[in-house]
């Protein structure tokens, strides 16, 4: 399933890959909590070859090195620079693009060692870096002038659309759901994927419960669809 999100990806690496200077190798990926940028860049790192690293908050630049090694499939034998430099090796070698998720716990306010370190890599290898994170994160990328440079994109990821939530509720659904329902769908999920996917689960339920062929709006009148992040109930009380 390809949505608005994932053309906008796939159009940032194909601008980025013709790009003018080698070390303008990196590529902020920005968006809302809960649209799903874990699931489409992980499945978009899959179908192209790419490697998908997910960060984490209690990494040092040590423990980072040797979870971007081990999804290369290297060693992690000797010190930092020695598997630093088998990464670099490698990637000069494949230059194959390495995507790191939730990339806002590679730098803050006070410190980006993980991120100049992920520099250095694209700098000396000329690997495409595309950076996961939440919409502050390019202003805290643009605390650091010297990796700020190393910008080639900023890209913006958005809720989904309707026709998105379409092409999702018919890929994921197994269960035939009327349009009134799918645009309620849409309208309490606030376009947020993680939503989307809750309420399908929550309306196959339903629908297997009480056999179910076709599920309107009528069906569901009452019933919360999704959970808000606020812990609110989306309930469809009918249109």
């Amino acid at each position: 399933m390809q949505t608005a999100n994932f053309r906008l990806l796939k159009e940032a690496e194909k601008i980025v890959a013709r790009r003018g200077a080698r070390e303008a190798s990196l590529v902020l990926i920005q968006g809302k909590y809960g649209i799903g940028k874990s699931e489409l860049t992980e499945r978009w790192a899959s179908e192209n070859g790419h490697v998908f690293i997910r960060s984490l908050r209690i990494w040092t630049p040590r423990t980072m090195l040797e979870d971007v090694a081990t999804a290369l499939g290297l060693s992690l034998r000797g010190s930092a620079k020695d598997v630093e430099n088998r990464i670099k090796q490698h990637l000069t070698q494949t230059m194959q693009t390495l995507i790191f998720d939730e990339a806002d716990y590679l730098a803050d306010m006070k410190s980006a060692a993980k991120l100049e370190t992920i520099r250095d890599i694209s700098d000396t290898t000329g690997t495409m870096v595309f950076l996961i994170g939440m919409e502050n994160f390019p202003a805290i990328v643009q605390r650091y002038e010297h990796i700020a440079s190393r910008v080639a994109r900023i890209v913006q990821l958005h809720p989904l659309g309707l026709a998105d939530v379409q092409a999702a509720c018919k890929a994921k659904t197994e269960v035939a759901l009327t349009p009134a329902l799918v645009e309620q769908i849409h309208r309490d999920s606030k376009g947020r994927m993680r939503h989307v996917l809750n309420a399908i689960a929550n309306i196959e339920l339903w629908a297997e419960a009480n056999s179910w062929a076709e599920v309107d709006v009528a069906h569901v009148k009452g019933r919360s669809l999704c959970v808000d992040f606020n812990g609110h109930l989306a309930a469809n009380r009918g249109v």
